[in-house]
């Protein structure tokens, strides 16, 4: 959305905050660059004015910094890396990330009551202490907060001092969870978490990741929303979410191949025909663009599927190295999406396996398999209901696998509202394959 002068523009004008922060120097930071890649800071600072140093030839899409502290930042170990010397952990904040998507007016308003809630849960069941409140710039809101019990961080031995501290994050989060609020479930209890920096620029919506006070989060949105920092193009914040008509026209720009306009009749006129209604749907390909012979997995899950085959499905994609999967739902029906560029071969061999014989026929015949971007039922009331992320399975908290992402289907997340840190191999190319077809 922003050119890296805009980017730079703004990061002169516009201070990120470390004010909250003890020691800046024990935390990591790392950013989004305009061209999709990822820097982490490679020595530790102090000040504001030397991480803004670091972008004196990139400034950051997004910018994020660690939820823990370190006795070393510079060149943490992944948590896999178990040959290398542990990292010593100092601190870890205790933080809640509470999105509603999509980016608009009556979704944050959701968000905003459901951080003010659970803010007065926490300080009435937990012994945490506020460092701070702030509005991410996209769909919601970070609590950030640090554990008054030191205990764990007394663990001599640091892997052991690190797995303690993530089971305790854990069973707070569980508890979170049962009390009913809505959070992110993959940010609480992980020690190698990056969340943004307050005083940064959203990527994606250009609005600013700021720092609110209580009395703020108390109060309705719509009674300080103006308040809030943004760049002059910032994507303007919509009352209520994108109506499928503005979807249409949205996704019909980006379609790389050209496609047949279709008129489909009212219900009434459908009626008189005698024929049933029809509709348009929005299809995504399995496609990883610009390799060959390689798909991504996405599919609905079928209604059939019990527990067994969830758990036969979630061992096969673990055995394979086909993680994380990110998991959706629109009103009952769950849809989960793969991105990595895997052999199609092997893929159509696998997905009969899997239940999904209907996709590996396609394959079969196409070389590649079409997926409705929203569930179609005609007689199915909640089939207008919303694409909603609900969260990201791995098989660790640190998955490392030697399948390359597809870059086709991180671009189709990122349109989705998901941003994914990809480290490693990226196959293909960010144009996701997309049509719009005409359904009965």
């Amino acid at each position: 959305m922003f050119s890296n002068d805009e980017l730079k523009a703004w990061y002169t004008t516009m201070p990120v905050d470390l004010d909250w922060l003890e020691k800046p120097s024990r935390h990591q930071f790392r950013w989004r660059l305009p061209n999709d890649r990822w820097a982490t800071l490679p020595r530790q600072v102090s000040h504001e004015q030397t991480l803004r140093k670091q972008f004196a030839k990139y400034a950051p899409r997004d910018l994020y910094i660690s939820t823990s502290a370190w006795l070393n930042p510079v060149d943490l170990p992944r948590l896999k890396d178990t040959d290398a010397p542990a990292p010593i952990l100092l601190d870890h904040l205790v933080v809640f990330d509470i999105d509603f998507r999509p980016f608009c007016y009556r979704r944050l308003e959701q968000a905003r009551s459901v951080t003010h809630g659970l803010l007065t849960w926490l300080d009435e069941h937990e012994d945490l202490e506020l460092q701070y409140i702030s509005y991410s710039g996209g769909k919601g809101f970070h609590l950030v907060l640090r554990d008054n019990d030191r205990t764990l961080f007394g663990t001599p031995e640091p892997r052991l001092r690190e797995e303690r501290v993530r089971a305790s994050r854990q069973e707070l989060l569980q508890r979170v969870l049962d009390a009913g609020f809505e959070v992110d479930t993959t940010v609480t209890a992980d020690t190698r978490r990056i969340i943004r920096l307050p005083g940064s620029l959203h990527g994606t919506t250009g609005w600013c990741c700021t720092r609110i006070s209580r009395e703020q989060l108390r109060r309705p949105l719509k009674t300080w929303k103006e308040t809030l920092p943004k760049h002059q193009r910032a994507q303007p914040m919509r009352h209520w979410p994108i109506g499928f008509r503005d979807i249409r026209s949205a996704v019909s720009s980006t379609i790389k191949r050209p496609f047949k306009k279709t008129t489909a009749p009212s219900p009434t006129q459908a009626n008189h025909a005698g024929t049933p209604p029809k509709s348009l749907s929005m299809q995504m390909s399995s496609q990883v663009v610009g390799t060959k012979g390689r798909s991504a997995l996405m599919a609905w899950i079928p209604e059939r599927w019990g527990e067994g085959q969830r758990e036969y499905f979630i061992k096969s994609v673990k055995e394979k190295e086909w993680f994380p999967v990110f998991q959706f739902r629109q009103g009952p029906h769950e849809f989960i999406l793969i991105p990595r560029a895997i052999p199609t071969p092997q893929l159509r061999k696998q997905l009969p396996q899997l239940g999904l014989q209907r996709l590996s026929t396609e394959i079969g015949s196409l070389g590649h398999y079409w997926v409705d971007m929203s569930y179609h039922n005609p007689e199915d009331e909640e089939q207008n209901s919303e694409l909603m992320f609900t969260g990201r399975l791995d098989d660790s908290d640190e998955t490392h696998s030697k399948v390359p992402w597809s870059a086709t289907h991180l671009e189709a997340l990122k349109r989705l509202g998901v941003i994914v840190e990809a480290e490693g191999e990226i196959a293909g190319r960010p144009e996701p394959a997309m049509r719009i077809v005409t359904k009965v």
